[in-house]
């Protein structure tokens, strides 16, 4: 995963017309989550994991608080953050695992979408 954190710390160059500069600060804070041979439903989890991170303030692997632009949002834009994983994964993972993560995002809603029925 180390081609992959390299593209994360210059995402402003990979996504240029990012929707505001908070995704850009989403990939330098998800770096720090990405380990080697993750499988794309673990990356999947570890936005997920940085994402709920970033919520409380804390960094739930050391308990250390977060030092980030990123702590202190209300809710809708963490949920905002989370709808730009699909452009993220496109932007720094290879073509296929991008497409298995996006797949298994789509997975996950479908399955929430049939729960709430």
């Amino acid at each position: 995963m180390d081609e992959p954190k390299q593209k994360l710390a210059k995402l402003e160059e990979l996504i240029p017309d990012a929707a505001n500069n908070l995704v850009y600060d989403f990939g330098r804070h998800l770096a720090d989550y990405l380990y080697d041979h993750l499988v794309p439903r673990e990356f999947v989890m570890a936005c997920e994991s940085a994402l709920y991170d970033l919520q409380r303030g804390l960094n739930g692997f050391t308990g250390k608080r977060i030092q980030s632009p990123l702590v202190g949002y209300p809710p809708t834009i963490y949920a905002r953050l989370r709808m730009e994983i699909p452009t993220i994964a496109d932007a720094v993972l290879p073509a296929e695992f991008a497409a298995s993560v996006k797949s298994h995002i789509e997975q996950v809603n479908a399955r929430m979408e049939a729960g709430a029925k």
